[in-house]
């Protein structure tokens, strides 16, 4: 399974660059999953009075629930390590993190505002940045991508994981 992340500060277009690459590769006809960090703080929406969370909230190790073909678990301390076995076994080609910014997978890293080339300096394992400032970039060893050139970035990208 190869695992690559979408990162960037909240209102990046993290989620729309996230969908549109699902939707290509996808395409392709591979088996693609996601995973999104929560990085709000507080549990997702959707989550807080639901049966399953209350039997986790009780003591339960793992509570699930299922409906209309939607599956979702939830446990007291998922690591990410953990998470990506459960997609493991779901015998999944490529795996897109949304956020988890301080993990080691390789990584796209959405730049909307001067400010937030900040990211640049404390991430590693950058492998293209997408930004609206592509000539104030000087990094070398990452590959750069107008914001307006999403369609270029995807299909670079799509030849990089090599399908």
């Amino acid at each position: 399974m190869k695992i690559f992340q979408i990162v960037g500060y909240k209102n990046s277009g993290k989620t729309t660059l996230t969908s549109q690459l699902i939707t290509e590769l996808a395409s392709r006809n591979l088996r693609v999953a996601s995973l999104k960090h929560h990085g709000h703080g507080g549990l997702p929406l959707g989550l807080s009075y639901t049966d399953s969370e209350k039997h986790r909230q009780a003591g339960a190790v793992l509570s699930g629930v299922v409906g209309e073909h939607i599956f979702q678990l939830s446990q007291n301390e998922w690591t990410l390590r953990q998470l990506i076995q459960v997609y493991e076994i779901m015998d999944i080609n490529v795996l897109v993190l949304e956020g988890f910014k301080h993990e080691d997978y390789p990584k796209i890293v959405l730049i909307n505002e001067e400010k937030d080339f900040e990211l640049l300096r404390e991430l590693t394992n950058i492998q293209a940045i997408i930004t609206n400032f592509p000539e104030k970039v000087d990094r070398v060893d990452s590959t750069i991508f107008h914001k307006k050139n999403t369609t270029e970035f995807i299909q670079w990208y799509c030849d990089l994981l090599d399908f």
